[in-house]
């Protein structure tokens, strides 16, 4: 139909973390959410894949982004950038990107971390 119903799941080191709301039909999604999560305890990596929504059946992986516990703690100000999106699986050609911010609250436990999940294109 040339459009999709995309949302986000994060994941810490496999284990869901966060889900944002499906925005309906669209390729350029809007999300604008704020979520604080609370990373597993040694956590190595932090994922996020976008997902299109369908009413039947299983919804569909689109793609991915991954950042390892190093990408984001050489960071002390936080991340604040489009990330290109990675395949989801290796047969899969994808296109696009994704507009994070991560950031570690100041004097806060390491293990918290704000994520702005805002737009993707």
């Amino acid at each position: 139909s040339g459009s999709s119903n995309p949302y986000c799941v994060v994941k810490g080191d496999n284990e869901v973390l966060a889900r944002t709301a499906t925005v309906w039909k669209s390729l350029n999604p809007f999300w604008g959410e704020e979520i604080t999560l609370l990373l597993p305890r040694g956590f190595h990596s932090l994922t996020i894949y976008v997902l299109d929504e369908d009413t039947i059946g299983h919804d569909d992986v689109i793609a991915k982004v991954s950042l390892s516990h190093q990408q984001i703690s050489a960071e002390p100000r936080g991340i604040d950038s489009w990330l290109s999106l990675a395949p989801a699986n290796p047969d899969q050609e994808v296109q696009g990107e994704i507009h994070l911010e991560l950031q570690v609250p100041e004097r806060g436990h390491p293990r918290v971390l704000c994520c702005h999940l805002i737009k993707a294109r």
